[in-house]
């Protein structure tokens, strides 16, 4: 998305945070009240390849945690075509924000739903993001279940969340296939 590289070995099987700092163009700093951009990465949340590993699962929501809690934003990429991967990796994230919930941070969070061919597709798919909401709705439940927090029953009494504005339609940034493809411009 920012056109960046991350290491990753097979599958997700890197697993960490890794973080690269990015200059703002002078234009924007204005606009973005900042000069610098980390942009931290997740990799290997929820990988099947060390599921088997003790603790496999409270690392994954410790590690999700930590990136959320130094984050004034958290993008999550909803370019995964498995519906099944991708649960796994909202239901991290909604841990990770009943845990800030807990400690006074009201974090930001925007959907991108990447490689979409018409970008007009906000627009028409106000279905598909009622089922994502409906998704983040049963999966909030759960996890205030499993962190403890009583009357917690939906996505919205986690963050502020909106339908239209914290989802986003976005063409694939690569020209072709990575890693050496050219950015789309």
């Amino acid at each position: 998305m920012f056109g960046l590289q991350f290491p990753v070995a097979s599958g997700r099987c890197t697993r960490g945070a890794f973080m690269t700092l990015l200059k703002v163009k002078e234009d924007f700093e204005g606009q973005l009240g900042c000069k610098f951009i980390i942009v931290i990465d997740t990799e290997g949340l929820k990988a099947q390849e060390l599921a088997s590993l003790e603790d496999s699962h409270e690392h994954d929501n410790e590690l999700a945690t930590l990136v959320v809690g130094l984050s004034d934003i958290t993008i999550v990429n909803m370019s995964m075509e498995n519906s099944t991967e991708m649960k796994d990796i909202l239901q991290i994230v909604v841990h990770a924000f009943l845990r800030m919930k807990k400690v006074g941070k009201k974090p930001n969070c925007q959907f991108v739903h990447q490689n979409v061919s018409d970008v007009s597709a906000h627009e028409n798919n106000m279905r598909d993001r009622k089922k994502l909401r409906e998704q983040l709705d049963e999966m909030t439940k759960v996890a205030a279940k499993m962190e403890k927090q009583d009357g917690i029953t939906s996505f919205s009494d986690v963050i502020d969340y909106d339908l239209e504005k914290h989802s986003w339609y976005i063409p694939g940034l690569w020209q072709g296939v990575p890693p050496m493809a050219p950015v789309n411009s």
